[in-house]
């Protein structure tokens, strides 16, 4: 089934709007009608939903799609924190699988791009969205799984020690998830082998390089190569970003597309970093990410459809989420990258911008070098938020989702979710947030709406055009890590207020 505008469904990874509402804004900007489950099979907060009504939504939905987008995540397990906290047999989740068998057989020829999560070892305490025993053993798990990874690299470990510190019945539960979370892995390894799968992406949640999920991925790594499926399965850093980076795929997938990809880095040396919360350098990263949404790299920026410009990893390092006091650097190297832009957009070249200098947030003086050169409406695209690999993938999808946006109102929905990402990215995680925090402050909605309609008027074009839609600020999840907020654009006689 081919339509005009073409039509994907996406099962998301939870309900998060960066998972629903931001895909279906680059969807729409991309010129394709996302389809996404009814708000009754998403509970909000980790709540595992409803799995049974999940397939048979899916099911029916695929057959009137051009291409299916599928969390094995909410699929399998019920949701993103649903799968870290699971204690269900494993052949009872592997048969939710089936669903895309079905799918298969009676659509040979849809495209259908799966992806799942490589799970996370927090390295602090407090359970969350970990098992409850984490609120006291988070660090213990976290030198556990350093010196397991450095024992199984043939490297001295003192992981007896590491795992006497904590309770056997939880070091055992731990491991048991981990068992049936590989399972699935290989699992979907073999949708892929049985032609039931197109692409799968792993994606490494927050990791280090020394790290059970290191070694984990590196296991799943054998077996793609040893399948000779390297060229449609990823493993690589990454995980909310997702859902835009393979949706933007099936839409560039149906209107014939395979865009070029160039990069611009005015220190390629320091794409060998590694970012924090990852376990390979950015460049590798990157490698992924544009592999991921079906573009291939290219050397060459006038031969490019698209120049991703990487502001790398920053030293000393930052985190906007870690605490009020982080390290000043100097700005030249903003200030230098956004000349670079500037020279690639008048030679007539699209650029994203992929700000990965700093963990959960944007660097300050990047944002501003944009905005004082007049450059911020001219992007087809920005990302500076989470983990390098969010970043990264999110800037990919919103620059190739411009690539596609040819009408009034697609360019004026491409804008939109530009001046989004730039005041969630920018204005509430490493202003905003980290001043009510630091402030020690409850958050009002009310008031996070008033300070980022403040930070929205700085921005300048093409933010000029756009308010956050009265009453539209909350926080999803009941924490401060992620906003929701809505823009509209003005009209006559209706201005900011």
């Amino acid at each position: 089934m081919t339509h005009l505008r073409p039509v994907v469904t996406l099962l998301p990874l939870d309900d998060r709007p960066v998972n629903t509402g931001h895909v279906a804004g680059l969807a729409g900007a991309a010129g394709t009608l996302l389809r996404l489950p009814p708000a009754g099979l998403l509970p909000a907060r980790g709540v595992p939903g409803d799995m049974d009504g999940t397939s048979r939504w899916l099911e029916d939905a695929a057959a009137g799609s051009d291409a299916v987008v599928v969390s094995v995540n909410q699929l399998a397990h019920g949701g993103f924190v649903a799968s870290r906290r699971t204690t269900e047999p494993l052949a009872r989740t592997l048969a939710r699988l089936d669903v895309l068998r079905r799918i298969r057989a009676s659509r040979p020829d849809l495209p259908v791009h799966a992806f799942v999560t490589l799970m996370r070892t927090k390295k602090t305490d407090g359970a969350g969205a970990e098992p409850d025993y984490w609120e006291r053993h988070g660090r213990r798990f976290f030198a556990l799984s350093e010196e397991i990874y450095r024992a199984e690299h043939g490297r001295p470990g003192a992981v007896a020690p590491a795992r006497a510190e904590i309770p056997e019945p939880f070091v055992a539960d731990f491991f048991t998830r981990r068992l049936r979370l590989h399972a699935m892995h290989l699992a979907c390894v073999e949708l892929v082998a049985e032609g039931v799968v197109d692409t799968l992406s792993i994606l490494v949640e927050d990791s280090t390089v020394e790290s059970v999920s290191t070694s984990e991925r590196e296991w799943l790594e054998s077996w793609i190569g040893r399948l000779g499926l390297g060229d449609r399965i990823g493993c690589y850093p990454g995980a909310d970003e997702a859902g835009a980076v393979l949706t933007v795929r099936a839409a560039l997938q149906h209107a014939g597309l395979r865009p070029k990809v160039a990069l611009a880095c005015l220190d390629p040396d320091a794409l060998g970093r590694i970012a924090a919360y990852e376990d390979v350098p950015v460049r590798d990263t990157i490698a992924d990410q544009v592999a991921a949404i079906g573009a291939v790299l290219v050397e060459d920026a006038d031969r490019a459809d698209l120049v991703l410009a990487v502001h790398p990893p920053g030293l000393p390092p930052r985190d906007w989420c870690s605490g009020p006091d982080q390290p000043e650097r100097p700005s030249g190297d903003a200030v230098r990258l956004a000349g670079r832009v500037r020279d690639l957009l008048e030679a007539g070249r699209p650029v994203a911008v992929a700000d990965v200098a700093d963990a959960n947030g944007a660097d300050p003086a990047l944002v501003m070098a944009l905005r004082e050169a007049g450059l911020l409406p001219r992007l087809a695209g920005y990302a500076a938020w989470n983990t390098a690999g969010n970043t990264i993938g999110s800037a990919l999808a919103q620059g190739c989702s411009r690539l596609l946006a040819a009408s009034d109102r697609q360019l004026a929905e491409h804008a939109r979710t530009l001046v989004h990402r730039l005041l969630d990215d920018w204005g509430y995680q490493t202003s905003a947030r980290r001043r009510f925090l630091t402030a020690g402050t409850a958050l009002r909605p009310d008031q996070v709406e008033r300070e980022l309609g403040e930070l929205l008027a700085d921005l300048g074009p093409p933010a000029d055009k756009l308010r956050i839609a009265p009453g539209s600020v909350s926080f999803p999840w009941d924490r401060p890590f992620e906003i929701s907020f809505e823009l509209e654009h003005l009209e006559e006689g209706n201005d900011r207020r």
